[in-house]
């Protein structure tokens, strides 16, 4: 039992972006897992970041899949969330310094000596209210708890913005916490969708041509195909941030997955983009 529901997080979207009963979400999570196929050779790589996309299960969890059964049977201690705020638009990265986040599943614990440091760095406010009304970090709670049967603890970092400045920031803080965290074997869930509402056939050359730009870790054409409009994606702070650390840290870069919601779900009239990749 909580010790206090004040430092708690509770689910803002379970029942609509993913069911609300633990059994429901245990069996859909379980099902996406077993039919994604992850080739064996990059399940034994020290994966050290992958991407998720946040839409409905239905529309995304059997790509999200991919990316989290690559981690299944690893050891991590900390899962930092990067994710972008769709309703709020702040210059300053927000985080949350609440002791729990509740899944339907179970509790997840925040790691509060990361978050402390963040909070002591300029560029980094706490705000519960953001963090409560944004769905795409939460959609990644479920999978990381059912991954990991919920014995990580968890970093929620959301972007004010989402410009090459907050890509690069991000970046440049995650290689400090790597280094004053050595002991902390960490794991970066990037959170992102792709290329929205344009017909099926616009969404395949738009996200392709995305996920080139991705297994190629070119960061100046994704900054510069981003502000052109060639390619899109609503995470494109955390996004940008992934393929810039896989560039300078010389890391290597697998998209395992890349559907829209005209594959899933629904009308290939105007479609969504998902994409799973993992960076070691």
């Amino acid at each position: 039992m909580l010790e206090d529901v004040k430092s708690c997080k509770r689910p803002s979207y379970s029942g609509s972006f993913y069911p609300s009963e633990k059994f429901r979400l245990e069996k859909m999570i379980d099902d996406f897992i077993k039919q994604a196929e992850v080739p064996d050779d990059i399940r034994q790589k020290d994966i050290v970041a992958l991407i998720s996309p946040h839409a409905g299960y239905k529309y995304s969890g059997f790509v999200a899949a991919h990316s989290y059964k690559a981690v299944q049977g690893k050891d991590y201690d900390v899962v930092i969330i990067l994710a972008p705020s769709h309703h709020f638009y702040l210059h300053y990265f927000i985080i949350d310094d609440r002791r729990y986040y509740q899944t339907p599943l179970g509790i997840l614990n925040l790691n509060l000596d990361i978050i402390n440091f963040l909070k002591s760095k300029n560029g980094f406010e706490v705000s519960h209210r953001v963090q409560d009304e944004e769905h795409s970090l939460e959609v990644q709670l479920p999978f990381i708890y059912y991954i990991f049967d919920g014995k990580v603890q968890i970093v929620p970092i959301l972007y004010g913005e989402e410009n090459r400045l907050f890509m690069v920031t991000m970046a440049e803080v995650l290689g400090e916490i790597f280094s004053k965290f050595k002991d902390v074997k960490i794991l970066v869930v990037v959170s992102t969708d792709l290329s929205h509402y344009h017909t099926y056939d616009e969404a395949y050359i738009i996200d392709n041509r995305m996920a080139d730009i991705i297994r190629k870790k070119d960061f100046e054409s994704y900054v510069n195909m981003l502000y052109s409009k060639k390619i899109e994606a609503c995470g494109a702070g955390p996004l940008g941030t992934f393929i810039y650390l896989s560039n300078i840290n010389n890391k290597q870069v697998s998209v395992l997955k890349l559907l829209n919601s005209g594959d899933t779900s629904g009308t290939k009239d105007y479609v969504v983009g998902y994409l799973s990749a993992v960076m070691y």
